[in-house]
């Protein structure tokens, strides 16, 4: 198993990865099986045909060439979707073309540039939204949305036979709900939930606390990173299922963010889960 490898799981989603501060971040989702981030280029994303990059810091986007690289070598059948903030696009451009000009191979991939708002589709009944975060360069964080189709309420109680008349029609029989399923922030400051309150609401939420001591609470501020005190004076609008705190700094030992948790966060310490406590 990969060194740092972590796996969370709630229902049916299923979140594996690696996140340290300045070391490597990277998150496998499924459903619907995309990747946000990709850290120093993991092969177990191999397989995964969308990346969501959150900025173009190395700790989250150096694996970037070397994926499309295996994936090319493996003969994927897919074309790889690589989405990123707008004003980073041309310099991924210009790193993939480098790996391009020293391997003398092509990949089959296609970069996308997203703003905040853009909405993907990523496979039967989801879409990733990304939006505004926090972070000295360009940066976005990503919302995965859920899409259920129901009998619409106003049909239910009819025959079977009666409902495959009207879809046969052309009437659209069903009625559709949207879940936030999972929101990503990459790496960000607390000003991101000024940002996107929707942050508060979504079943899980990936955040990164990578500061406990308050000596470093000045120095998150100034890199656009969050601090666990941070999160105090809005720990009562937290209404997530789970909130999966990582990128912790190597400063710290994961059990002293447990504690600060503990200490600092009683309204919401059941529901949080810290990457990589358990290896």
């Amino acid at each position: 198993m990969e060194a740092g490898l972590n796996t969370f799981r709630l229902a049916d989603l299923v979140v594996e990865g690696c996140s340290r501060a300045g070391d490597q971040t990277w998150f496998r989702v499924n459903p619907p099986g995309v990747a946000f981030d990709v850290g120093r280029g993991p092969l177990k994303l191999t397989g995964v045909r969308d990346l969501f990059l959150t900025h173009g810091h190395l700790d989250h986007a150096l694996g970037l060439p070397f994926l499309l690289s295996h994936r090319a070598m493996q003969g994927t059948d897919s074309t790889t979707r690589v989405f990123c903030p707008e004003p980073v696009a041309a310099a991924f451009e210009r790193f993939v073309a480098s790996a391009f000009a020293l391997e003398e191979r092509e990949y089959d991939y296609e970069l996308r540039p997203l703003t905040p708002g853009a909405r993907v589709a990523v496979g039967k009944g989801f879409e990733v939204e990304a939006f505004a975060t926090e972070h000295p360069v360009a940066s976005l964080g990503y919302h995965l949305w859920r899409r259920r189709s129901h009998l619409a309420p106003e049909l239910q109680g009819l025959e079977p036979s009666e409902i495959a008349r009207l879809r046969s029609q052309g009437v659209d029989v069903s009625a559709h709900t949207e879940e936030l399923f999972l929101s990503y922030c990459g790496d960000t400051g607390p000003a991101v939930f000024e940002h996107d309150p929707r942050l508060f609401e979504g079943k899980v939420l990936l955040l990164e606390a990578t500061y406990v001591e308050p000596a470093l609470r000045q120095r998150g501020r100034e890199f656009g990173h969050t601090h666990v005190e941070d999160l105090a004076a809005i720990q009562e609008r937290f209404r997530n299922e789970a909130i999966v705190l990582h990128h912790l700094s190597r400063r710290h030992r994961f059990e002293e963010l447990r504690a600060a948790v503990e200490r600092q966060l009683p309204a919401i310490a059941a529901r949080v889960h810290i990457w990589g406590e358990q290896q």
